[in-house]
């Protein structure tokens, strides 16, 4: 599955090591999930992490997600959104031939489906990614661990 990440959902996944969010950046750096850019995401990406995350280890976990992250060419697409800066994410996804674009931002999820593509929230995405493949193992294992699963 390819998935085209908004920067909010890195920022997300921040708050929280079992949400939705941090779980799809994990199935990234583990290789199970590939997420594109292009190098204006990979720009945006890396300027606000810099401002709004002072973890060390989280910094970490990024720079492995984007050591991973899969680069594509960014294409031109004709649709009409509230927020002009939100345009990366929509034609990374269609360069790229993503399967979604992961959002939480309102501006994008009104898109709805662009070219074929879907734009669904964090919660969806990981519930999509657990049905092609059957779960994360790292997940699995974890809820295995503690006696739940």
């Amino acid at each position: 599955m390819k998935y085209v990440l908004d920067t909010n959902v890195l920022i997300d996944g921040f708050q929280d090591d079992f949400n939705a969010q941090a779980r799809l950046v994990e199935a990234v750096r583990d290789g199970e999930l590939i997420a594109l850019v292009t190098s204006d995401i990979l720009r945006e990406y890396r300027n606000i992490l810099r401002r709004l995350i002072n973890d060390e280890g989280y910094k970490d976990r990024i720079e492995d997600f984007l050591f991973m992250a899969r680069a594509c060419e960014p294409v031109r697409v004709d649709e009409t959104i509230d927020d002009p800066d939100d345009y990366k994410f929509l034609q990374a996804a269609v360069g790229g031939d993503a399967d979604a674009i992961v959002t939480n931002d309102r501006h994008l999820l009104d898109v709805g489906k662009l070219e074929g593509i879907d734009v669904i929230t964090p919660q969806e995405a990981w519930s999509r990614f657990e049905d092609e493949t059957g779960g994360s193992s790292e997940w699995m294992d974890f809820v295995k661990g503690i006696g739940i699963g």
